[in-house]
């Protein structure tokens, strides 16, 4: 089951974090794939995607960077990542320079 979650820039504008919660597959490994939109709408080429591993033990919560993947330049990326038990990813994006 694909799932797609689609994030407004005026959301994310206006939030300055947006957060979405989502039910992983069973699977070893998941791929996530999406699209960084400039806040006029357009795709982002060349946009940094951070990927963290968020651990709850620590109050407040503390994310272990597991690297960085870059847009291509239709605005789309995408990451295999292994699945881990009940943890959740963070995913950061940044604008070119």
């Amino acid at each position: 089951m694909q799932q797609k979650i689609i994030f407004t820039g005026c959301q994310i504008i206006c939030s300055g974090v947006v957060t979405a919660d989502i039910t992983l597959s069973n699977n070893a490994f998941i791929l996530i794939t999406g699209t960084v939109y400039s806040p006029t709408g357009k795709p982002l080429p060349n946009a940094a995607v951070e990927i963290l591993l968020v651990d709850d033990s620590h109050i407040p919560s503390e994310g272990k960077s597991l690297g960085v993947t870059f847009t291509l330049q239709d605005g789309t990326y995408g990451i295999s990542l292994p699945r881990i038990g009940e943890k959740q990813y963070k995913l950061i994006a940044y604008s070119p320079v």
